[in-house]
This record gives C-alpha cells, structure tokens and sequence, in this order.
C-alpha cells in the first residue's frame, strides 16, 4: 500500500507541474500569508501584496461589500479600508478560499469537482464558528483547518479525472466503504494525501497535524486533537447532508452529530442551526465566490434516518425558494439595465438638442432672460435632475429670489429661495455667490451634510442630493443656479454634475457674448 500511495503522490505532482503553477499556493498567496501573520505589517502592506492579484482584488471587494462582513453599508472601494473592517486573518483565509476556488474549478466533467469545493467552503465557515464555543485559541486557523480538510479529494479530481470517476462508480454501487475504496485505488486516504500536499507547501505544522487519520489523531497537541474533531465532524455532517456518505445502520448522523456536539459544547439543536446558517450564508454570497447555486442545494430522498432527512429537505426548501428568487432578480436587474440603457439615450438626444438651441443664442447674441430659461429647461431635461431653478441676484447682491424653475414638486423651492443676506439660514448660499464656487452634494442625507446645510432648507426643501453654482457674467455673479432631485430619488450621479456644468458654462458665454454686443436686457424684466 505505501508504494502504490507513493505512485498515487508521484502522479498527482506530475500533473500539478503540467497543470502549472496553480495560483492557489502561488507567490501572491505565500506573501499574503507571511505579511498577515507579521506583526510589523500594517493595513496598506497586506493591501499591496492583495493588488498584485487584480482578479483575487476584484473578488475580495465584492465580498467586502456584502452583508456577512459590511454590516455599515457603507461602500468599500479600497482593498486596505476591506482589511479594516475584515481583519488581517480573515483578508488572508478569504484569499485562500478564493484561490482555492479559482485554481480547481471543474475542467473535467462528472468529477463533481464543484461541489468539492462547495463542501470545502462550508466546512471551513462551519468550522469557524463551531470553534468559537468549543474555546479553540485560533479560530481563523480552525478556518484554514476546514477549508483545506477535503484538499486530497479536490486534487485527486482535479489531475487525476479518469481515476476520481471510476472511484465515485465503486462507491454509488454500495460494495466497499469510501474508505476502503480510496486505500485500494490510492494507497491512502484522501487526508493523508491533502496532510502531504500542504506540509510540502509550507503550512503551518498545526494546521498540518489537524489533518491526520483517525488513528494518528493521537499523536497531536489538545488543541490540534480538538480542532480536528471539530472540522472532520463538520465534514462527517455535511457529506451526510448531501448523501455522499451513505446511511449503513441510519444511525451515523446522530452519532456524528453527538461527536460534535461533545466537542464543542454545544446542544444538537444548535449543532444542527449552525450547520444551516452556513449553507444559507454562502447561499447569499455564492457568486461573489465563483460557485453555482446548483452545487448547494442537497438532493432530497429518503436516507433511513428522518432527523437527517429533515434537514435536508428544510435546507433544500430554502435553497430553491433563494435560487428561483435570484432568477427573479437577475431578470428585474437586466431589465432595469436596459431601461438605464434607454433613459441614458434619451437625455443624450436631449442633450445634444439643447446644445444646438444654445449655440443658436449664442449665434444671434440673445438676450439673458432667453438663454437662462433655455439653460434650466436644458439641464432637466438632459439629466436626471427633477428640479432646476435660477436665482437671480438683487442689485445690491443683499437678495436672492427665485425666478425661472423646471421640473417636480416646485413649490417648496418657489418658496424657499426668496433669500435675504442678513438671514442667518441664507449664509451659505450668499457665501457660494461671493467665492464664485460650485457645491456639489451627492448625498444631502448623509449625517455630515445634514449638520452643515441650512437645517430651514433641509425641511423645507428637502433634497437627496443638490448642485449649486454662481453664474457670473463679466466678474460678476448675477445669480444662483441650483438642481437637485427630490428626497425619495437616488444620489446626484456624475452624470448629472456633467450636464449641469456643461450648460452652466453655455449659458455664461451666451451672456458674456450678449452683453459685449450691447443686446443684453434687463434680467428682471
């Protein structure tokens, strides 16, 4: 058997050179690992070693995002502000998960080579939080533990298809254990392979002896004993889940279920409701991993254990109700797409129109009531701005007074901008007039713009988000021009802030040029 198990390790190290360097254990994922594990290393370090990956990157910040670790909500663009909120260890167990997962998708069918990788996910998430109560002193290693405890049967599939498929044939015809199946094709256990296949990459010695045999369990620390009685328990459980590991006497997954509760310290019932979360966890954020709904949801037959069918058909029921609503949503998002699609068509044919009745005043040098109403109908129309409003300056520069307006719910603003410089609340807007600068607030309901906006305004108004610039004419500024959109609408977008520039400076070049030419009216008449 040693030598056949040699043979057996000698052509999965052939295949994995041919194969080449899979990036799961490349340079990227090593540096990642030493630079986290240091205690010198800062946030923008572990980043930078992350940013060489820019596939490893984009993944990482999807996660990032999500709701199992972006409990603010508050969008995450940068790989060291994810390395905060996660946390050195888990940015690094994250990485391997993704690697793990990139470098062994199926490339050979009826390896089943997917749901490998599924189960690989789940125990090392399972595990994680199982090892929480059982008082393990490294939780993120117990991950790692989980994670790479079935690597021997991924690798085994992934470089050696033809063999994984006729073993999988021996054990759907129920003659011989799993076990006895893979001593006789490999020589060995697929842990022995997976303990082999990590200790020649360089981990850490614990979390090499966690992935011992049953009979060499003995021979480990009480922590590493610990640790691997909590991740082959979680792996025992889920291959009964999703009836990989038939039922002999219907008893085994009480039996396995009681092993862990032991273990951990924990009740069955909450042994069994950990399990669950973690199925409908990754459920939420399987695509962010690269993994197909398919692969987790559990067949539903009958295994001779009713306790064991109930979960599984519990988890099945959920995980098909969550994949027919994610069709849903695919659907609503692509429509919703196109409809984008066609609003943003829409406003640039608008756009353009509106440049030319612009280019046009300037042209024949119209007179500054035409062109400052062609330039408020311009920006509602070419953007998704609902409201626009020009505020013209009184003589004095002591008054602001609302005098053309498009679009929406015009009334509050009609209302509002009658503005007096002595009034305490109109500070801000006579202060832009003065500086001649634009503000632009993407978001008005953020809790820093809602203490610095006129808190009259705010009530009254009641923007999501808002531009305000002077239009100035020979130095001077004559007014305000101010859009937004309403509070129930969706953040100023840049496209937004384009349009509105984009005719703010039309309309001040028709106006320099009408007041050169001497056709310049009176603004108030």
């Amino acid at each position: 058997m040693a030598l056949k198990y040699q043979e057996t390790l000698n052509r999965v190290y052939a295949q994995l050179d041919r194969l080449g360097d899979l990036p799961v254990f490349s340079a990227t994922v090593n540096h990642i690992r030493q630079i986290s594990s240091s205690s010198d290393t800062d946030a923008m370090s572990l980043a930078i070693a992350v940013m060489k990956d820019p596939n490893l990157t984009t993944k990482l910040l999807r996660l990032a995002n999500s709701s199992e670790f972006n409990r603010g909500g508050t969008k995450v663009t940068a790989v060291s502000r994810a390395v905060v909120l996660i946390g050195f260890e888990r940015i690094r167990n994250l990485c391997m998960t993704l690697k793990l997962i990139e470098s062994f998708g199926e490339k050979e069918p009826g390896t089943q080579v997917e749901d490998l990788l599924v189960a690989a996910v789940l125990n090392a998430a399972t595990a994680r939080d199982m090892a929480i109560s059982a008082g393990v002193l490294d939780i993120e290693e117990t991950y790692i533990c989980g994670l790479l405890f079935g690597l021997g049967e991924i690798v085994v599939a992934f470089t050696l298809p033809e063999l994984y498929r006729e073993m999988l044939q021996q054990r759907k015809q129920g003659l011989y254990s799993w076990t006895c199946i893979q001593q006789q094709a490999l020589g060995g256990q697929f842990v022995t392979l997976g303990r082999d296949l990590i200790q020649t990459w360089g981990f850490a010695k614990s979390v090499v002896n966690t992935l011992r045999t049953e009979e060499l369990v003995g021979q480990s620390s009480a922590q590493e004993q610990l640790n691997h009685k909590i991740v082959s328990g979680c792996y025992e459980l889920f291959e009964q889940i999703y009836h990989r590991s038939e039922q002999v006497t219907g008893e085994e997954y009480n039996q396995q279920l009681s092993a862990l509760s032991e273990a951990c310290r924990l009740p069955e019932e909450r042994v069994e409701t950990l399990l669950g979360e973690s199925v409908r966890l990754l459920c939420e954020h399987i695509e962010e991993y690269g993994l197909s709904h398919k692969s987790l949801i559990p067949p539903v037959k009958a295994s001779g254990n009713e306790q064991l069918d109930e979960v599984t058909r519990k988890l099945a029921f959920y995980l098909h109700s969550r994949q027919d609503q994610q069709k849903q949503k695919k659907v609503y998002e692509v429509e919703k797409h196109h409809e984008e699609q066609k609003r943003a068509l829409d406003f640039a044919q608008q756009q353009l129109a509106y440049l030319d009745k612009m280019s046009a005043l300037i042209n024949e040098k119209a007179a500054a009531p035409r062109v400052l109403a062609t330039c408020v109908e311009a920006i509602e129309a070419s953007s998704s701005l609902e409201r626009v409003v020009f505020c013209l300056a009184g003589q004095k520069g002591d008054q602001l007074k609302a005098k053309l307006l498009e679009g929406v719910q015009l009334e509050p603003l009609l209302s509002y901008f009658d503005l007096e410089r002595s009034h305490p609340q109109s500070r801000l807007f006579f202060h832009i007039l003065d500086r001649g600068v634009t503000l632009l607030v993407a978001d008005a309901r953020d809790v820093g713009w809602q203490q610095r906006l006129p808190l009259e305004f705010l009530q009254q108004v009641r923007p999501s988000g808002l531009i305000i610039a002077p239009l100035m004419v020979a130095g001077k500024a004559i007014g305000l021009l101010y859009a937004d959109k309403t509070e129930d609408s969706g953040l100023i977008e840049d496209s937004d802030f384009r349009v509105f520039n984009q005719f703010l400076l039309q309309s001040r070049l028709a106006l320099e040029l009408s007041k050169s030419s001497g056709a310049d009216k009176p603004l108030n008449t």
